[in-house]
């Protein structure tokens, strides 16, 4: 990380917090190293850095578990538009996606991702910098466009498929990625 100085909001809310755990990656082709750290519970977070909503998806005791070429996940979700709020982002990026309505009145916060950009800022680059943030949600879908059996195209085309999976075969599913396994424990621990 070069040049860019750490928002100084996000600086106080990283040393009251400990993450669950954190792993680096590697966006667009490798050529984004991150770090990224995962949160299990809600924060006031800066909102200039909230780039991206996130949500686990219920339907009934089911989660819909997406695939893209990277693997497969159990976070649907995408980048906020101008002046969107956190709750439509969710909605819109769950529905892009997988085709799933989230009922929104069941949408709520369970954590949130801090992704550390671990090489220098690209000119190009249009995003927060040397920090990002997304949050992650968990809500319940009970409607699907076109049925829950339908074969959905991500309207993005970056999702290729989602289907829907018990916890143990979305926790299984992921058990190499360190993230994602601990929103599904959350939302069960919450479930219960």
């Amino acid at each position: 990380m070069t040049g860019d100085a750490r928002h100084p909001r996000l600086a106080g809310l990283l040393a009251g917090h400990e993450p669950l755990t954190t792993r680096e990656v590697t966006w667009a082709g490798g050529a984004m190293p991150l770090r990224v750290s995962a949160y299990p519970s809600p924060a006031d977070l800066p909102e200039e850095l909230v780039t991206s909503v996130r949500c686990v998806v219920r339907v009934g005791e089911l989660v819909v578990l997406c695939e893209n070429v990277d693997g497969v996940h159990p976070l649907p979700g995408g980048r906020r538009e101008p002046g969107e709020s956190y709750l439509d982002t969710a909605v819109r990026e769950v529905h892009e996606e997988t085709g799933w309505l989230l009922d929104r009145h069941t949408v709520r916060p369970l954590g949130w991702l801090h992704l550390e950009h671990l090489a220098p800022r690209r000119p190009d680059y249009a995003y927060p910098y040397p920090d990002l943030l997304q949050i992650v949600f968990h809500g319940s879908a009970t409607h699907r466009d076109g049925g829950p059996d339908v074969a959905w195209t991500d309207t993005d085309g970056y999702e290729q498929h989602s289907r829907l999976v018990t916890l143990a075969e979305a926790r299984a599913a992921t058990s190499r990625d360190l993230l994602a396994p601990v929103f599904l424990d959350l939302i069960e621990d919450r479930s219960h």
